[in-house]
């Protein structure tokens, strides 16, 4: 049984109890070689819990189990440290696990410290917190993080540094690189938290042999002064960054990759011309500037994709969201993969303007994918964060818009699953699978402090008449409506197929969409 799932301990005294598992008579020697994952996350800070007795627990544990293969630890809860993670004992018995392939480490601890003792050739490794600091962490031949990860360079084949600022050299087009550790083993790179726009010509030198998912997130620091340039001076920038990393393609490129996830400017910025078999944009916000709004536009119209996952933020209020034309004429021709996040903030206060469902939809979400008549797989998720104004013009509950989105299985909803699905059949012709998400979580202030009011996340999926009826394609149906305006038919599909449906045509969300209150219950964890 242990080796059928990792072992999670998410508290000191299961930490406690496990150890008295397995070491509890004198078959524990025939247990220890069952843990072969093990996950130490606590969640909520144990203030008055002695840690001392659950570093004693981890360290018999780590001795003995001689076959452990993936490890996690997790130094933190609700951002107060523990402890255990900066413990020079725990580090010298993570050292001595020779099996060990896998190493993921969160929380506030000089990580470069912790992993100096591992000496097993891990293949993935996983920080986040890197620098407890938030300082900023070049990648320089002579740099700590450099020194702290070369020597995992033979094996490791997945790395993910999260949460860390990461300043990557550049220099002048055709300038000598640096001699950095090539990582000839890694297939997928998670950076989240870039201070400079990517050079392409560093990532190609360091990683020469990506194919698989790679995880770029720019976020440039004040002190670069990229905030202070105007619209047209900070597009010029982007645009001299993307056409030295096309220039630098010419030379050499990846081959492949099966994932990019990235924000809208860095997506500009990378210019990659190899296939993706999935692109991810998240962040890009429904009311963005023209510089945003071109960026994906270009991106989307030399690089045409056939799978996208975009993830649109928007305010209620604030202007009408605009998502219409953000996929060109060549984009659509080729999508045939589409999932669409569309996350809204909203208040109900006298000074907001008033919002219903339909302006919404008929203004924001449909002009986004009118055109798209290569698309055969649509997921759409609507989130709403609605809150109660300061003189909000009626209780939060009763808004017209939170009873609008309000599913009908809810008292006073109004929300209509199947004729939401049955406007995206009639408009997206050659579709097949029809996937849709509504959630919202919908509070009030209440003696200076937020309160839930109450929240939803409820999904519906379909296979479009397109697929005869009655034929037997593997997908289970249950209701059945007719789209009246182009006389097809919508099949309603469990949940358990609805699940295997997106896992199969790769329509999951990112790491940072599945954080979200989306995440919490859909299609029974299909999001995951």
């Amino acid at each position: 049984m242990l080796r059928a799932r990792p072992v999670v301990l998410r508290k000191i005294a299961t930490i406690l109890k496990f150890h008295d598992f397995v070491f509890s008579d004198a078959d524990a020697h025939a247990r220890m070689p069952q843990i072969v994952a093990l996950v130490i996350h606590v969640t909520d800070y144990e203030y008055d819990t002695d840690p001392e007795p659950a570093i004693q627990a981890l360290l018999a544990i780590l001795k003995r189990t001689r076959c452990l293969v993936s490890l996690e630890l997790s130094s933190s809860a609700n951002g107060s440290p523990l402890g255990y993670l900066d413990d020079p004992r725990l580090s010298a018995a993570v050292g001595e696990l020779f099996s060990l392939r896998e190493l993921t480490i969160y929380g506030r601890t000089q990580v470069a410290d912790f992993i100096s003792p591992v000496r097993s050739p891990l293949t993935k490794l996983a920080l986040s917190c890197f620098n407890p600091l938030g300082a900023l962490d070049e990648w320089t031949p002579s740099s700590p993080l450099t020194a702290a990860l070369f020597r995992f360079a033979p094996s490791l084949e997945t790395l993910t540094i999260q949460g860390s600022s990461i300043l990557l050299p550049n220099g002048p087009p055709g300038s000598r690189l640096p001699a950095f550790t090539h990582f000839h083993a890694v297939r997928s790179l998670t950076l989240n938290s870039l201070v400079a726009l990517p050079y392409l010509p560093i990532l190609l030198d360091l990683f020469p042999n990506l194919d698989g998912t790679m995880h770029l997130i720019t976020r440039i620091q004040p002190s670069f002064h990229f905030a202070s340039l105007s619209l047209a001076e900070r597009y010029d920038l982007l645009r001299r960054a993307r056409e030295e990393n096309g220039v630098a393609q010419e030379r050499r490129r990846w081959k492949r990759l099966e994932r990019l996830v990235c924000d809208v400017e860095t997506l500009f910025v990378l210019n990659l011309r190899c296939p993706i078999g999935l692109t991810i944009v998240h962040g890009f916000p429904a009311n963005a500037d023209w510089v945003n709004r071109r960026c994906l536009v270009e991106s989307l119209r030399d690089h045409p994709p056939t799978r996208l996952n975009l993830q649109a933020k928007g305010w209620c209020g604030s202007g009408d969201p605009e998502l219409g034309g953000l996929i060109p004429p060549e984009a659509a021709a080729t999508l045939t993969h589409l999932t669409l996040r569309a996350s809204y903030l909203y208040f109900n206060g006298v000074d907001h303007p008033r919002v219903r469902w339909d302006d919404l939809w008929r203004d924001g979400l449909l002009p986004a994918i009118a055109a798209l008549h290569a698309l055969t797989h649509f997921r759409l998720i609507f989130h709403l964060e609605a809150g109660e104004g300061a003189v909000p013009v009626s209780p939060i509950a009763e808004d017209a818009l939170v009873e609008d989105l309000r599913p009908t299985s809810r008292s006073r909803g109004r929300f209509n699953f199947a004729a939401a699905a049955s406007v995206m059949a009639d408009a997206l012709p050659s579709l097949r699978y029809c996937f849709m998400t509504n959630s919202a979580r919908v509070s009030k202030m209440e003696d200076f402090s937020i309160r839930l009011v109450e929240e939803w996340c409820e999904s519906r999926a379909w296979r479009v008449g397109c697929v005869p009826l009655g034929s037997n394609d593997g997908d289970g149906g249950t209701t059945t409506v007719d789209t009246r305006g182009a006389g097809r038919e919508l099949v309603e599909l469990h949940d358990d197929v609805a699940e295997t449906i997106i896992r199969r045509e790769d329509l999951v969300l990112s790491t940072e969409e599945k954080a979200s209150a989306v995440e919490r219950r859909s299609f029974g964890g299909a999001l995951r």
